[in-house]
């Protein structure tokens, strides 16, 4: 039968909406008695337990340690909804940029008559001042440094605009919002005799004004894992166009972030491609490999002669010069500012483009995901590169090499599959709570986006507030919020304009990880499976989890001694 010899009776699972906190050590919880037996790698790893009690914080060994420094963090993704009750004091909006309705930036202002009625939009010059100064060698060529420094020049010198339309981060922004939320989400409160979102007193010392709990019925007091800090969003697209990268990565450099997170991959037409792994190109002349034969030709570079789709970008060489260096600036960027990036969400053992990049002499985090059974998560890519995986949601995995299926779904009897032919691993049922983009283009499609009530009066009818989510994005989300929390303990301790580069951050990270580390309220350590190989999980820990699951504490205990 393989690791899962037999299955015990279904206990319900507490599910708890932050328990990824937990088990980051962002927060301590307790979770009720646990069994006096750890189980094996097939039995339920959480037991039903009562409402978890919070205990102490990280955030509270920063608060000991001096004064409240937020944090910067850059979100390079579709955007963030900008009125979210839990984002809205969180954003920057003065920084904000969106680079996909302007190729030298845009903004939507939020007072309206104080612009020329005549006029659509004004413009606005975003990047004033930007250069190159602090990013020490890009290892570019001669004529690639020429290029990129013709091109820095072009864009800071050049105007976005500003706004009335509707801001496109309301209709569009359901995946950047719920890593925002995972990021530094906060309880939504009213300020009292305003009617504004503020921050609770109680909670955030910074606030300046008392306030209330926001009497809107649908929202949650959520936390993300660093709530102290700010968020920036550089809104980008999935075009496969390198200068709206190259402008994200200068502009959060311009705006001096502490920390950017990608949640997603890059479409660069080379570097983001599959290599055969040894396993499929070993033996392909044989007819019995003949279909592992045909795979290889798929994925190689020009192999398989398929017709160019008409309606895809063609490349040039301007846009291959581009693409090249967009990756040098990611690079040295990443040296000046840790970069966390998801590590991708194909099962595969290599990691998605940009993350692939990650090595001991740059500030680029790849992050996987791993599951509250202490797997990693059946869809997380994972192999060499691999700095560190975060807690996610999970998803089935049947072939020939493992079994993961969700026991406890009604469609469990219709699944076509065969017992004891794979080695079978628990699957998890638990995802990431997070905050949608409310209305209905948000995840869960909430009613009434454009609600004219306050806030403090808006029930938000069929919520729209929070969505389950996960993936490698969750994960990397979540492993921005512990840098932002490495970069303000650092702050706290050495001032406000102290910040750690990105490698520093990264070691920081790294050196708080632990491979025996559980992943709360589990009971089993991180272990290794089966997914595209007979006894891969014999490669180690590192291969599958890179340094392993980060202790929250721990990093903010030495990011103060730094």
């Amino acid at each position: 039968m393989g690791i899962a010899a037999e299955h015990s009776s279904e206990v319900p699972q507490s599910y708890y909406y932050l328990w990824h906190l937990a088990a980051l050590k962002v927060i301590d919880a307790d979770f009720g008695p646990v069994p006096t037996t750890v189980p094996g790698p097939g039995a339920s790893a959480v037991q039903a337990t009562d409402r978890p009690a919070v205990t102490s914080t990280v955030w509270d060994r920063i608060a000991a340690a001096g004064p409240v420094v937020p944090a910067r963090v850059a979100l390079v993704d579709v955007g963030i909804a900008p009125d979210h009750p839990n984002l809205a004091t969180r954003l920057e909006q003065d920084r904000c940029i969106d680079l996909t309705s302007h190729p030298f930036g845009a903004r939507t202002t939020a007072v309206l008559d104080e612009m020329d009625p005549y006029s659509p939009e004004q413009s606005e010059a975003f990047f004033a001042g930007l250069n190159l100064d602090g990013l020490g060698p890009l290892g570019l060529s001669n004529e690639d440094q020429e290029y990129l420094e013709s091109l820095t020049a072009e864009i800071a010198g050049s105007s976005g605009c500003v706004r009335r339309l509707i801001n496109p981060e309301a209709l569009f922004a359901a995946h950047g919002t719920a890593c925002a939320g995972l990021i530094a989400g906060e309880p939504a409160a009213i300020a009292t005799g305003t009617g504004e979102i503020a921050l609770p007193e109680a909670l955030f010392a910074t606030s300046g004004h008392p306030s209330q709990p926001n009497g809107n019925r649908n929202l949650l007091p959520y936390f993300g894992v660093d709530p102290f800090s700010r968020l920036m969003s550089i809104r980008t697209s999935f075009d496969a166009d390198p200068m709206q990268f190259i402008a994200a990565f200068l502009y959060a450099h311009h705006q001096q972030a502490d920390v950017i997170v990608l949640p997603r991959g890059l479409p660069d037409p080379e570097r983001s491609r599959l290599v055969p792994k040894v396993e499929l190109t070993g033996d392909t002349q044989s007819y019995q490999n003949r279909l592992a034969a045909d795979l290889v030709g798929r994925l190689s570079a020009g192999g398989g002669g398929e017709e160019l789709d008409p309606k895809s970008p063609q490349s040039s060489e301007s846009s291959r010069r581009l693409w090249t260096i967009l990756k040098h600036v990611i690079l040295a960027v990443s040296r000046k500012i840790p970069i966390v990036c998801a590590a991708g969400n194909s099962g595969e053992s290599q990691l998605i483009y940009p993350a692939s990049l990650s090595a001991e002499q740059n500030g680029i985090i790849a992050v996987g995901a791993v599951t509250v059974e202490g797997f990693r998560s059946g869809y997380s890519n994972y192999g060499d590169g691999l700095t560190v995986v975060a807690p996610s949601d999970d998803d089935e995995v049947i072939n020939r090499h493992q079994l993961r299926v969700d026991r406890q779904s009604p469609f469990h009897a219709r699944h076509a599959y065969l017992a004891g032919r794979s080695r079978e691993y628990r699957y998890s049922g638990f995802s990431l709570l997070t905050t949608d983009l409310p209305g209905s283009w948000g995840y869960d499609r909430g009613d009434e986006p454009w609600s004219s009530l306050p806030p403090e009066q808006n029930q938000g009818i069929g919520g729209g507030y929070y969505t389950s989510f996960g993936g490698t994005s969750g994960a990397a989300a979540l492993i921005g919020g512990v840098c932002a929390l490495i970069q303000r303990a650092h702050k706290t301790s050495h001032g406000q304009g102290a910040r750690l580069d990105g490698v520093a951050v990264k070691s920081v990270l790294t050196a708080a990880s632990d491979h025996q580390r559980v992943v709360t309220p589990g009971l089993r350590p991180l272990t290794p499976d089966c997914m595209n190989a007979d006894q891969e999980d014999n490669k180690g820990p590192v291969y599958f989890f890179g340094a392993g699951l980060p202790d929250a504490t721990a990093a903010v205990q030495a990011a103060l001694a730094s």
